[in-house]
């Protein structure tokens, strides 16, 4: 049993809790720029307008609350843009629409930050190129929070008609509150089998992830100390989805999480999971290649 999780994996689409699914839905499409894939009355699946893939799953939930940032669960999922100039340009869009938005340069990256009408947390954000990024002798990348030169991106992007996010546009990390930092750290390495890329010591939170990457899962404390669980009748985070590069990758993972005390509902080439904060992880060997019904969605909070 390999202590690593599978190196090649990738993130899928997040599940999102809302009170009003034409509202959600357009927010995605008119200030993100996804493309509507798949809808009913209480669901609808969101993606990339070029090639169809899925990123954004809705699930409206009558007379629900935004609750305040003091419970367990998404503090933000980012969409990782291709690169600078379409950055460039979603900001010249941002501006068009008369959107407000938060941005920072991380050094490995640049980011916008933003809020859906239901509370959830959106960041979008472009990488720098690997051989950018600086490391310190133990090895753990590089991150600042610095200001963000908007006006080189705008320079980027000037000239650029934004029809949505470009293609190769994908989900690039998930970053969570959660209810405890050393349970989650256990769940989140010794069980699932990612990795610290982020010297804790310089970070009020965790920065995981597998491949080399700077971070795919961000672990914090920020909505206090012992947070308790979201309700599932609130807005928020449903679950969000670990894609596997094969379903032999599964089994180490499972086996891992078995060893480690943790339990989890097997379904076909693919398990769901719940950390120690509550939050729903679907792990999976199946690329999202296809949208999902949109009333098989809301099976994953029940």
């Amino acid at each position: 049993m390999t202590n690593v999780i599978d190196t090649d994996f990738s993130l899928g689409p997040v599940q999102l809790r809302v009170q009003n699914i034409d509202r959600a839905a357009a927010y995605y499409e008119h200030v993100i720029g996804l493309r509507l894939l798949g809808r009913s009355s209480s669901a609808a699946v969101l993606g990339v307008p070029s090639d169809g893939l899925p990123l954004v799953m809705l699930r409206k939930v009558e007379g629900s609350i935004t609750p305040p940032r003091t419970y367990a669960g998404l503090y933000h999922f980012a969409v990782l843009l291709p690169d600078r100039a379409s950055m460039g340009a979603f900001i010249h869009h941002l501006h068009d629409v008369g959107e407000h938005f938060g941005a920072a340069d991380h050094s490995v990256s640049e980011a916008l930050y933003l809020t859906d009408p239901d509370g959830n947390g959106i960041e979008v954000y472009r990488d720098r190129a690997r051989e950018e990024w600086k490391y310190d002798a133990d090895g753990f990348v590089h991150m600042t929070v610095d200001p963000l030169h908007e006006h080189q991106l705008l320079q980027e992007g000037e000239g650029i008609k934004w029809h949505g996010v470009p293609s190769g546009t994908k989900m690039g990390h998930v970053h969570l509150h959660v209810h405890d930092m050393e349970e989650a750290y256990h769940f989140y390495v010794n069980g699932l089998g990612f990795e610290l890329t982020a010297d804790p010591k310089k970070f009020p939170a965790f920065f995981i992830a597998a491949g080399g990457y700077h971070h795919h899962i961000g672990l914090n404390p920020w909505a206090g100390r012992q947070a308790p669980k979201a309700s599932i009748q609130n807005t928020g985070l449903d679950m969000y989805t670990i894609m596997l590069s094969s379903a032999p990758a599964l089994e180490p993972v499972a086996e891992r999480l078995e060893a480690a005390g943790y339990s989890f509902h097997r379904e076909e080439n693919a398990f769901y999971v719940n950390d120690p904060s509550g939050i729903v992880i679907c792990v999976t060997a199946n690329s999202p290649d296809t949208v999902l019904p949109a009333e098989q969605m809301s099976r994953l909070a029940e």
